[in-house]
């Protein structure tokens, strides 16, 4: 009567503890079911759903993306340095160091080196509004169509595959809830070089090392539509319970996506300038592992910026080109080796996404050693999916015949737009940073500050401290 599927207690070992699936293992590692008194298995009976439900997938792309793009401090040296066309003297270009955390115009100066090390860890505290902890995300899981046997389509949930075998027998109603809890912390060394080839012309390399602890918790509920009267046909135990909690964190460290980059100083006068940019990303770290995007990311930019008095304020625009794709553990359900079942999982757009660049801020010489500032980082990723917190129907969810009651999924975190193909659509990201930079003798600056979100779309990261160090000479 029932198709024979099986699979093992937890999901670990299915991806090679990749990070990168850590989400869609979790969740298929609450969600099996324990055989009936029977012996009848349903142990797999409701993973299907979370290779077909399109938020799940789409929500372990975006934090993909998203985490591996995160900004970082700027690798651009405090010290610019101009030469005198009419002296020949070399002196510093402008009174300040700098932006607090992003780029500006001017370039470090013929044959002049700069070196440095900045570090940032980073925690994050909600997803679309919805908050990480707590089990605030929830997804609905939909029961396959599995019998009856010869007549079912056991990849595909409930309501489709044959006509004759949707909904039979009625236990295949039954729907799974799964609340989501998140844990995500990134700590990010990055080492930078700078060298500049003529007054105008500076080239440089970061090098990322980073570290990513993934951590989930996945609480599932049978919702039992349809067997309110026979708990024991799905239950985690076998003897009827209901509630079955799993978790897992993940942790993995190495060389990020490597930066390569180079700055022009088109207009160049005194401490104003206007600057064209080239910023190389090469997918250099193990995008399985969540340390880099999968893609070579080509940014171009222009940069703008002056000096008045102590008050030096700065912008920039630019355009970011992706080639290549996340990881396909972010996407794909692994089915266990001894599960007999097919997944069918629909297409699925892993490309890692444009992005429009933008920044702005000021810098103030508080004292010649001194400088402190205020910067604005923002990002527009381009065609990615949104999402919401909002209510699902489940049609045909009551035990008898057809058409029977729905049953309403509330609060569900569900992709905007299409509910099965999803509507891409533009995501805005600000971040703002305050900081200062100290020059402690000769060429050495200190740097040090905090980030703090400015708006709760995508992933939104709690205050994160950096603190950084670059020598000159």
């Amino acid at each position: 009567m029932v198709t024979g599927l099986s699979l093992p207690s937890t999901a670990r070992g299915q991806s090679g503890e990749k990070l990168a699936s850590t989400l869609l293992d979790v969740i298929a590692a609450s969600s099996v079911n324990a055989p009936d008194p029977n012996n009848v298995q349903h142990q797999a009976h409701f993973i299907p759903g979370i290779a077909l439900t399109l938020a799940p997938r789409e929500l372990n792309k975006a934090i993909a993306t998203q985490l591996t793009t995160f900004p970082l401090p700027s690798s651009s040296g405090g010290f610019a340095y101009t030469t005198d066309p009419a002296t020949g003297e070399i002196r510093l270009a402008s009174s300040t160091f700098g932006p607090v955390f992003t780029e500006r115009a001017l370039t470090i100066g013929k044959r002049r080196v700069d070196v440095g090390v900045a570090f940032q860890p980073t925690s994050f505290d909600s997803f679309e509004g919805a908050g990480l902890s707590g089990g605030n995300i929830n997804f609905y899981l939909e029961h396959n169509n599995c019998c009856p046997a010869g007549n079912s389509a056991p990849s595909l949930p409930t309501s489709e595959g044959p006509a004759s075998s949707q909904f039979t027998p009625d236990f295949e109603r039954d729907l799974l809830e799964s609340s989501v809890s998140l844990d995500i912390e990134t700590k990010t060394t990055v080492l930078y070089a700078n060298y500049g080839v003529t007054d105008r012309l500076d080239l440089g390399v970061a090098v990322p090392f980073v570290d990513v602890q993934f951590g989930a918790t996945v609480t599932s509920n049978i919702i039992r539509t349809a067997t309110a009267a026979s708990p024991l046909t799905h239950s985690f135990d076998g003897k009827g319970l209901a509630t079955q909690t799993s978790s897992e964190t993940r942790s993995a460290s190495g060389l990020g996506d490597l930066l390569l980059r180079a700055k022009y100083s088109v207009v160049k006068n005194r401490a104003s300038a206007i600057a064209a940019g080239i910023d190389l990303r090469v997918p250099s770290g193990d995008k399985d592992n969540l340390l880099g995007t999968g893609a070579v990311q080509t940014k171009l930019n222009v940069i703008v910026s002056g000096e008045r008095g102590a008050f030096a304020p700065h912008a920039s625009f630019g355009y970011t080109f992706s080639k290549g794709n996340v990881s396909d553990l972010t996407s794909t359900l692994v089915p266990p080796s001894n599960a007999s079942i097919v997944f069918q999982t629909p297409s699925f757009d892993a490309s890692v996404p444009d992005e429009v660049n933008y920044t702005m801020g000021l810098s103030a010489a508080l004292h010649p050693r001194v400088t402190i500032g205020f910067d604005f980082v923002g990002r527009t990723v381009r065609d990615v999916f949104r999402f919401q917190v909002g209510n699902e129907t489940f049609p045909n969810r009551a035990a008898g015949a057809l058409p029977s009651a729905s049953y309403v999924a509330n609060n569900e975190l569900l992709v905007k737009g299409d509910p099965t193909t999803g509507t891409p659509e533009s995501l805005n990201l600000g971040l703002g940073a305050i900081g200062g930079k100290v020059n402690i003798g000769r060429g050495l600056l200190i740097s040090a500050g905090v980030l703090f979100p400015l708006n709760d779309s995508g992933l939104k990261p709690k205050t994160t401290p950096y603190i950084g160090m670059d020598y000159v000479f």
